[in-house]
């Protein structure tokens, strides 16, 4: 026992003295059993008051406790959260504003066009492509500040997919306004008008997804660096809160895909008394809560109710299934025939991602009880109160 660091006790209470009233940080402490000393090993900076029953409080330090903070919206801090942040936002600004010129002048000429079907089809192709670019911007933000590493590899792999998919749109529009050579409109002229704008936008996505990859790649060591401070050097558990990122991110994607594919079959049907038109739109609802009710117990650790939510996911890849071999078998094949690129691409996406997330959903299952949640929990409760927390042991009370 080192006399020059312990402080001597004569009473049930480690410190007695009123030169206790004295702020302390420390890194670790040991109290030993004989209750006599408390050794502090890494001394640091005075910053929060030790007070037990015993001991004279002194106004003077309840004003430099720690407040806890306001919650703030989060701005990007760093060199490479800031460049990921403009290039996200030029992409979209770019790409939005030619689809949303796009889809306003082709609504203005197809008024009296005279074919609802094909003036449909058009803008919902164009209304859906707006969504997900708007839809992955907000996916950005939320990964930057939740620091999901995954997430953001995610937004570079979707962000390819919305470049093919913007390949199929212009060639979906093309034919659309070729259909209409006998209408009103000169599909044609508007062709040849669009066509630059059209080839536009994957231009600008393939130079967004070059960008973000780089910067993504750069992130990955930031935010690596973030969570093992977080989950220290515990591989273990940094392997389930990998496990647990992983899932809450494929859940942000699947809302996408499932909403995607429920509404083009909707705008295809557009009959209330079709059978599948009310399965559709009764499966958007439910879709939308169970996502966000499995990331809910997931983070809970409620193995029934995620287990339900799983079973919700088998009925949405189910219902998937009899819309493509409705589509391809010929049943209904008129109305959904007009969609039949589109909606393959989004239905089969959609499927592959809820599988992986099944797969996912049960590595998460098997990491339950074994000290994740209390992780998370923590963190969360950091966030909230500005990132810092307390802890009492022994009387003392520490601010780490």
């Amino acid at each position: 026992m080192r006399p020059d660091v312990g402080f001597e006790s004569s009473g049930p209470t480690p410190i007695q003295s009123p030169s206790a009233k004295t702020r302390l940080s420390a890194a670790f402490f040991s109290t030993h059993n004989n209750g006599q000393y408390v050794e502090l090993d890494d001394l640091g900076v005075a910053t929060s008051p030790v007070v037990n029953e015993d001991t004279h409080y002194d106004p003077q330090y309840a004003s430099k406790s720690p407040k806890k903070k306001s919650s703030k919206m989060y701005m990007p801090n760093t060199l490479w959260t800031r460049l990921f942040a403009i290039t996200g936002i030029i992409e979209t600004l770019g790409t939005v504003g030619i689809e949303s010129w796009i889809f306003i002048s082709i609504s203005k000429h197809f008024d009296h066009a005279g074919d609802e079907q094909a003036t449909l089809r058009l803008r919902s192709f164009l209304g859906l492509y707006i969504f997900a670019l708007l839809y992955e911007l907000a996916l950005s933000y939320d990964a930057l500040r939740r620091k999901n590493t995954f997430q953001l590899m995610g937004l570079c792999i979707c962000n390819m997919g919305l470049l093919v998919y913007g390949i199929i749109q212009t060639k979906e529009i093309k034919d659309t306004l070729t259909t209409l050579g006998g209408t009103t409109v000169n599909g044609e002229h508007l062709w040849n008008e669009y066509r630059v704008a059209l080839i536009l936008v994957p231009v600008v996505l393939a130079i967004g997804t070059i960008c973000l990859s780089v910067v993504t790649w750069k992130l990955r060591a930031e935010f690596s660096w973030t969570i093992y401070k977080s989950i220290s050097a515990d591989l273990q558990m940094s392997w389930r809160y990998t496990t647990y990122q992983v899932y809450i991110a494929l859940l942000k994607f699947d809302f996408f895909f499932i909403f995607g594919t429920q509404l083009q079959v909707l705008l295809a049907i557009q009959h209330a008394t079709n059978n599948q038109f009310i399965v559709q739109a009764a499966m958007i609802p439910i879709s939308i809560i169970s996502l966000a009710l499995a990331a809910r117990f997931c983070r809970l650790e409620k193995t029934k109710s995620l287990v339900c939510m799983m079973l919700l996911m088998v009925l949405i890849i189910a219902s998937f299934i009899l819309t493509l071999v409705q589509m391809f078998g010929g049943y209904d094949g008129e109305e959904l025939g007009s969609y039949r690129v589109s909606l393959t691409l989004f239905a089969s996406l959609a499927m592959l991602l809820l599988a992986v997330t099944l797969v996912n959903s049960v590595m998460c299952i098997c990491n339950f009880n074994k000290g994740l949640r209390h992780h998370i929990d923590n963190s969360r409760k950091q966030k909230a109160c500005g990132g810092s927390r307390r802890c009492l042991d022994a009387g003392y009370e520490i601010t780490i």
